[in-house]
């Protein structure tokens, strides 16, 4: 598809769209080109930072209406490459709309702007009994971010992901027009939701201009043990134990002796753990600390049969467990640490078939000699798996990626999973959706995403190619 250069009477139409100045950046720096990975860049020939919805809804029409590739970004932690402008054109920055709108506890929601960050929202409940639930590794990621990847994180095996946490979406289409997708109410038998569709949607179907959050109740007590095991194998193998217990967990993690030990190196820290080469981080809330405990008991009953070693209660106000949560936060920065460049698939897969992704990972660490280190969200079946490229070319790496990529794609899809879990598709894996889901399944998308953005500028060549 071809797409129009930005020109100066361009520039100069849009210039007057904008009120303030030093939101309109012609002069665009690398701040611009990359995502938290910084493989790929592609640098935006212009830079919007608005700050009102009329101010987005116009830009996004002129854009549409003179054939301009326009991207949205967020505080650029995602990991493919979505919010790269890949075609050149605008890349508009939603960071400085960051407000809360209106805290509403009595109908459990909180309204926010699209470019507020999590632990901005958190810094502001922190007071307050009602809690946003999501809880992504990385705190600095956007709410819109978030919603546009529909993000999981250590939470979503008990609270569910992003979507089961927006009431409501506002959201700048092509046509210059802001619409309201879902409602404050909790339920809906009222025709399509196009809320959903927005949800996981990576900016190629519209901009979020606003959000409501669904909140829930502070849990009165928390409790968190790291499980050891002499395998990881042991320690993948006890989850679904511990989910036929009857426990609910909040949290059920999973992470290996050799990715700790890149955290070790990287972070100059030690984990404070010495026996075991598999972990379980298991997390639990509840209205009693009584009910936690019995609860937890349970649990460590349910993985005995699997070699479990002594678990080790986390007190959320020691220093042993400050450091393991440390550790699990920090893994995907301290395998950043180790390796000139990386790569990465988040397949989700059924939980019992985690076993079966690990096993095909440890055979194309041989078969392409490339350290694959992984680790992730055991209780709902979601890898965090990475390519490093340590010694390798840039060429080399790339081919061997290929490789490893679509080996991984074809576990996943031969187990009934999906390519991503909550990272996203973005521009890294567009190439390779069709393959997964199949023709007819994808040709349906494009016609859905011809509906909302009939020229196709919104967020080009994300999650899968136009033609």
């Amino acid at each position: 598809m071809d797409y129009k250069k930005l020109t100066t009477e361009d520039i100069e139409n849009l210039r007057g769209m904008i009120s303030d100045p030093d939101r309109f950046i012609t002069e665009v720096t690398q701040h611009w080109d990359h995502d938290q990975f910084k493989t790929v860049r592609a640098m935006p020939d212009l830079v919007i930072q608005p700050v009102t919805a009329e101010e987005v809804a116009s830009v996004l029409k002129y854009a549409s209406d003179h054939n301009i590739p326009l991207t949205p970004r967020g505080n650029s932690t995602g990991l493919m490459g979505a919010n790269l402008t890949v075609r050149g054109g605008i890349s508009l920055d939603m960071v400085k709309m960051n407000k809360v709108v209106e805290y509403d506890p009595n109908s459990l929601t909180i309204t926010v702007q699209p470019g507020i960050r999590l632990n901005q929202l958190e810094e502001f409940l922190a007071d307050k009994p009602f809690t946003y639930m999501p809880a992504p590794a990385m705190h600095w990621a956007t709410v819109a971010g978030n919603i546009s990847t529909n993000a999981g994180g250590l939470k979503a095996i008990k609270y569910g992901v992003t979507r089961e946490h927006i009431r409501e979406v506002k959201v700048a289409l092509t046509d210059g027009k802001v619409y309201k997708f879902g409602s404050k109410s909790v339920k809906s038998s009222s025709g399509y939701s196009l809320k959903d569709l927005i949800i996981g949607s990576e900016g190629t179907l519209g901009v979020i201009t606003e959000a409501v959050l669904r909140l829930y109740p502070r849990p009165k007590h928390a409790l968190n043990a790291i499980i050891p095991f002499p395998t990881l194998t042991d320690a993948i193998e006890s989850v679904p134990a511990i989910l036929a217990s009857g426990v609910v967990p909040t949290t059920v993690e999973y992470m290996g002796r050799k990715v700790l030990n890149l955290w070790e190196k990287g972070y100059d820290a030690t984990f404070p753990i010495k026996e075991g080469d598999g972990f379980i981080i298991l997390g639990i809330d509840s209205f009693t600390e009584e009910d936690a405990k019995a609860q937890l008991a349970e649990a460590l009953k349910a993985v005995q049969p699997f070699n479990a070693m002594k678990e080790v209660v986390l007190d959320a106000e020691s220093e042993e467990a400050k450091v393991i949560w440390d550790a699990r936060e920090k893994l995907l920065l301290a395998i950043q640490k180790s390796t000139p460049k990386m790569d990465e698939v988040d397949v989700s897969v059924p939980i019992n078939k985690i076993p079966l992704v690990l096993k095909r990972i440890e055979e194309l660490e041989v078969e392409e000699n490339m350290r694959i280190p992984n680790f992730g969200h055991a209780g709902d079946g979601n890898l965090h798996i990475y390519l490093c490229s340590d010694d390798l070319s840039d060429e080399e790496f790339a081919k061997k990626g290929d490789k490893v990529i679509s080996e991984l794609y074809k576990t996943a899809k031969s187990v009934d999973g999906n390519m991503s879990g909550e990272h996203g598709v973005g521009y890294a894996r567009q190439n390779y959706y069709e393959d997964f889901y199949g023709k007819d399944y994808t040709d349906l998308l494009r016609k859905v995403k011809g509906l909302f953005d009939p020229k196709g500028i919104l967020n080009p060549d994300k999650i899968f190619p136009l033609d």
